[in-house]
């Protein structure tokens, strides 16, 4: 259920959950056939809507930077959950990437600014926005992973980052998951040979794990047995309640031109009436 604006008055459209995923390189392969949100896409069979922004190598710094304007591109798909995957791309450094690393501390604080700036574009509760803590590090894998040369990571330093997306989570009043718990029952099987993605085992024990964490609405439209002998009265109002627009116009605008309802749009506008 969502509430609409329309001619200053408030009114409700029925939708189709949506579920926002936003991450660095964690989710870069979230919907590939193995991902995590190609299996949470299975799991709802299309009882539910799932958006991916990804933003590979960027750091929480960077997301916070964008993060107003990435949330305000979603308002017209306003999602009823926010899940965030943070943190991998502050703490890991290829050799060639010779930025500073995230400070734990201030990955926090950049993790409270992001939601912030989130909820404040889009109408999402609190306790539906869930923040991912950066996936572990199988270290013996990782340790001979020759792509980051160079670079010394290990457990405890993901621990810290943990707790400080636990800390943000409790701060703004979302919910947590923490991947080092959910993966460290069998990390030879969740992490991949590198030592730092996941398996299609991993991808599949997070998507189950946030399914677990998501309520999704029942869908909007009715099973073809639940519909009466009036099929096209109970169908027409199914339609009404789904749209953007008030119903009086939905018969109007189904024989108009796409150039004739922006010039309908413009001249509401010029008088004021929009």
């Amino acid at each position: 259920m969502k509430e609409i604006m329309d001619d200053g008055n408030s009114r409700f459209a029925v939708m189709l959950t949506r579920i926002v995923i936003i991450g660095d390189g964690q989710v870069e392969s979230a919907f590939r056939t193995f991902g995590f949100a190609s299996i949470l896409n299975d799991r709802y069979n299309g009882e539910a809507d799932i958006l991916l922004r990804k933003f590979p190598g960027y750091t929480s710094e960077w997301i916070s930077l964008i993060a107003s304007s990435t949330a305000r591109n979603l308002s017209g798909n306003c999602p009823d959950f926010v899940v965030l995957v943070l943190g991998q791309d502050d703490c890991l450094r290829r050799e060639e990437d010779k930025r500073p690393l995230i400070s734990p501390d201030q990955f926090g604080k950049n993790v409270v600014k992001i939601i912030n700036k989130i909820t404040n574009e889009i109408d999402v509760k609190p306790e539906h926005v869930i923040i991912v803590s950066p996936v572990p590090i199988h270290q013996r894998r990782f340790d001979s992973n020759k792509s980051f040369a160079g670079l010394s990571a290990d457990s405890q330093m993901l621990d810290i980052y943990t707790q400080k997306a636990k800390e943000a989570a409790k701060r703004v009043a979302g919910r947590f998951v923490n991947t080092t718990s959910l993966f460290s029952r069998n990390m030879d099987g969740y992490i991949d040979r590198d030592g730092y993605k996941l398996t299609p085992e991993g991808h599949t024990a997070l998507a189950e794990k946030l399914k677990e964490m998501i309520e999704i609405a029942p869908p909007p439209y009715p099973a073809y047995n639940e519909v009466g002998s009036d099929f096209q009265a109970e169908l027409d109002s199914v339609a009404k309640r789904q749209s953007l627009k008030q119903p009086p116009n939905i018969s109007a605008y189904t024989y108009v031109s796409t150039v004739d309802e922006y010039s309908a749009f413009f001249k509401k506008t010029y008088r004021g009436q929009v």
